[in-house]
């Protein structure tokens, strides 16, 4: 199975992420992205956490074409693919639907930093996209 490795990370920590309050149902969404295979490891879509296997995990390039899995990937592959895309020292993605994260998105407050490491990248706040309600991608 390839990236076995990193379907067993995006199993481990979707439990995890569910255990800590950071997303709730099926939603939210973890990926792994192997720089030496050029293969993101990324959890299914629609599958709970607790009932995703390694074998669930959807195998992607970052164009979208799927390497491996039988299941259909996160419907946010794309902000993944974009972000392992521009950011060479990002090997992994979060994505959490915490109910305070999504409270403080919709009225667009921007998160205060609350670390110091963060203060010495950011400023005194992270910066943040302006909230967006959700839109299909159109094909291509």
């Amino acid at each position: 199975m390839l990236l076995q490795k990193e379907r067993e990370a995006v199993v481990e920590y979707g439990k995890t992420m569910f255990s800590k309050g950071l997303t709730n149902g099926t939603t939210g969404n973890i990926s792994v992205f192997n720089r030496e295979e050029g293969l993101m490891a990324i959890s299914p879509s629609g599958i709970d956490y607790f009932s995703t296997a390694p074998e669930d995990v959807v195998i992607m390039k970052l164009d979208g074409t799927i390497a491996d899995g039988i299941r259909k990937p996160s419907s946010e592959v794309h902000l993944h693919s974009e972000v392992y895309k521009s950011r060479e020292d990002v090997s992994a993605v979060v994505h959490t639907h915490s109910d305070n994260s999504t409270i403080m998105a919709c009225l667009n407050w921007p998160l205060p930093s609350v670390h110091y490491m963060l203060a010495a990248v950011s400023g005194t706040e992270v910066p943040c996209a302006k909230y967006a309600t959700y839109r299909r991608r159109q094909a291509d």
